[in-house]
Formats: C-alpha cells, sequence, structure tokens
C-alpha cells in the first residue's frame, strides 16, 4: 500500500508521468500507465520525531558476572516524602493528596514519574509513545507518522491554489484517496482527469484531503489496538502458563521419575524460580536460580549438563544415588580391609581384637582396650 509523506505522495517527475499530460490521447495514456509500473515510494524518515520515545537497550556486560547489592530501601516512607518534596518545588505539580498517599515504594514513586512525562508529552508524542509500548514496529510508526505530519502541514489555502502547485497538490491528494480506496493505476488517472475537466477538482480534493486524514488515522489506530490486543493475549497466557507451572510443581506427584519431595522443598524450589531475591550494579533484579547462571554461567551449564547425563535426562535420580552407594560401600569396604590387615593376628591366626585378657572367667570385670 502506498504510504502518504512529502517524500512520496508523489514526486515532480512522477505527476509529469502519470497525471502531467492528462488531457492526452488514449495511447499516451497507455504508455503513461506501463511507466508508472515501479517500485513503491521511500517513506520519509521520522527518527527526529521519536527517536527519544524508543525504549533504551539493556546495559550491563554479558561476559561479566554480576555484582550484588541489596535490593529494597530501609526506609518504607522515603519515597513518598520525596514525591511531597518534588510536588513543592514543582516537578508534580498535578500531583494530588490521594495519589501522593498511595507513593509508599519504589514501584509507586515510578508509575508516578511516568505519569508525569506522559502528561508533558504532545499528542504526536504520546501516539508514538502509545504505539512503543505495545510493540508497533518502528517502520511502521514511521510511514504512518509521515503520512500523517505531511497532511498537518497542507492548507486549505494551499489545496485551493490556481496554479500549476496547486493543480499538482490537488492531484496527488485525490489520487491518494482514490487507491487507499482500491483503484487501480489506471482508474485513478481516469477519475483525476474526470475531475479536472469538470472543473471540480478543488472540491474533490478537499473531500480527498479528509479521507485520507481518516484513512490513515484510523489504519495506525488499528495497527496499535491491535498490537494492543496481542501483548494482552501474551499476558494472559503467560499467567496461564505461570499457574500451570505453579500447580504442577506444588501438587506433582513424583520427581526424577519415582522420588517422593515434601511440600516444603517444593515450595522452595518455586521461590528459587521465581522470587527475586538479587540485584546486580546495573538494578536489574535475579531469582536464586538466574544468579546462579549469571554469576558462574559456565559452572552452572557444567552442573546442569552433568545432571542431566547422571540422571538419564532428568528421568531417574536413582542412578546418580546408586552410584553415591555404590562409591562409599567400595570406600568402607577398602578401609575394612586396611583395618583387618593392619590387626595383630595370635599365633592360631585369628585377629587379635583385644589385649590383657585374663582366662579367669571372672576376668571380665577387668578393664580392657580394643587393640584396634
Amino acid at each position: 500500500m502506498d504510504i502518504l509523506d512529502s517524500n512520496n505522495i508523489f514526486t515532480d517527475a512522477e505527476v509529469d508521468r502519470i497525471l502531467g499530460d492528462i488531457t492526452a490521447d488514449e495511447s499516451s495514456e497507455e504508455q503513461v500507465t506501463e511507466e508508472h509500473q515501479e517500485e513503491e515510494p521511500v517513506v520519509e524518515d521520522l527518527e527526529d520525531e521519536f527517536s527519544s520515545l524508543e525504549e533504551p537497550e539493556s546495559v550491563g556486560s554479558e561476559n561479566e558476572p554480576p555484582a550484588q547489592r541489596s535490593g529494597s530501601p530501609t526506609q518504607p516512607n522515603l519515597f513518598n516524602s520525596i514525591a511531597a518534596a518534588l510536588r513543592e518545588e514543582g516537578v508534580f505539580p498535578d500531583l494530588d493528596d490521594d495519589t501522593l498517599s498511595g507513593v509508599m515504594d519504589a514501584q509507586s514513586f515510578r508509575s508516578l514519574i511516568d505519569r508525569q512525562i506522559e502528561s508533558g508529552l504532545n499528542d504526536t508524542q504520546r501516539r508514538i509513545n502509545e504505539a512503543l509500548h505495545y510493540g508497533v514496529e518502528p517502520s511502521e510508526i514511521q510511514q504512518y507518522e509521515g503520512a500523517l505530519q505531511y497532511l498537518n502541514g497542507i492548507t486549505d489555502e494551499m489545496l485551493s491554489a490556481n496554479n500549476e502547485q496547486g493543480e499538482d497538490l490537488r492531484k496527488r491528494i485525490i489520487y491518494q484517496d482514490l487507491i487507499n480506496r482500491g483503484y487501480s493505476t489506471e482508474k485513478a488517472q481516469k477519475e483525476i482527469k474526470k475531475s479536472l475537466n469538470a472543473g471540480t477538482d478543488i472540491e474533490d480534493a478537499r473531500d480527498a484531503f479528509a479521507a485520507n486524514k481518516e484513512f490513515f488515522q484510523s489504519r495506525y489506530q488499528a495497527i496499535v489496538d491491535n498490537a494492543k490486543a496481542q501483548q494482552e493475549e501474551a499476558r494472559k497466557y503467560q499467567s496461564t502458563r505461570a499457574k500451570q507451572f505453579e500447580d504442577s510443581l506444588l501438587n506433582g506427584k513424583t520427581v526424577f521419575g519415582n522420588v517422593e519431595v515434601d511440600s516444603q522443598t517444593r515450595k522452595r524450589v518455586l521461590e528459587a524460580l521465581t522470587k527475586p531475591t538479587k540485584r546486580d550494579d546495573n538494578g536489574r533484579y535475579y531469582t536464586e536460580l538466574q544468579w546462579a547462571q549469571a554469576s558462574d554461567p559456565d559452572q552452572f551449564s557444567r552442573n546442569v549438563g552433568l545432571l542431566y547425563v547422571l540422571t538419564d535426562g532428568f528421568k531417574n535420580v536413582e542412578k546418580l544415588i546408586n552410584q553415591q552407594v555404590k562409591q562409599r560401600t567400595a570406600k568402607g569396604l577398602s578401609d575394612l580391609e586396611r583395618v583387618i590387615n593392619d590387626t595383630q593376628r595370635n599365633p592360631d591366626g585369628s585377629l587379635r581384637l583385644m589385649s590383657g585378657v585374663n582366662p579367669d572367667s571372672e576376668s571380665f570385670v577387668v578393664d580392657y582396650e580394643l587393640d584396634v
């Protein structure tokens, strides 16, 4: 679809090829139509309009483990005091008492800042900010913002000017409206020719101008609404998946095949997977398991790989336990053999386990010691 803006609605060369000789004969019109088959015009770059509103890149090095920091403030009313002071200084001029009373932690203070920033945006910035927030591609934003910016710069005097520039502008506006409504290039040319011959091109251009603005605004909003709906659907799906995971972890029967796990251990595992407990120097939070991976990714990968292999793909933990039992049993037998070999023997070859044994039947009351 052609997107309207100051660079691509039509160039002077395109106007000459498509609409310049509108009274030419039919053979000339066919030649003009063939010459018009070219690439879609390039949309004007609008980076200056919204580059400051794009989401910042993530910070921190992937090759360096994060350093641990404390994760929560020690003063629960610190943010409330800061917000109140900023209101007194005029930074938050619209902050009412009810909203202020709700600022009690970092999250609510951040929300307050976001609302203040949003309130200071103009319509274009607010529109771009909303589109970026819901994940609309910057290239799509550039296209529609370029079209709307161009249309908003056109005045009725420019559209009705009785000169060559005014006529060219009217041709472009009418043509874009016809294309938006599904007309082919050839049919759009014929309609413009009719408008010029009938002398209704100024009124037709005014109607087309309003239709173009409504078209691009509605299409732009439809894209944002669609992105918003997709994001909400993704959020619901993620919430459902998280609930299913929690339920399977806390209420599952066995793990690693047939190993029973008590409820307290299951809750501890859930916290290790989902509860942020660490924070690096850049302010990013980590769960206990994420922190183990971020702190020493190589060791983490080795441990996971070893556990996977030694348990037959997390299916049989008994294999790992049996290996430990075998190793300890072998070591115990080896130690027992060493003790036996180092123990003195009686003349008949039996082990001399005690010394100072008296043949007297009552000698058991005498102290003795093991010679081991």
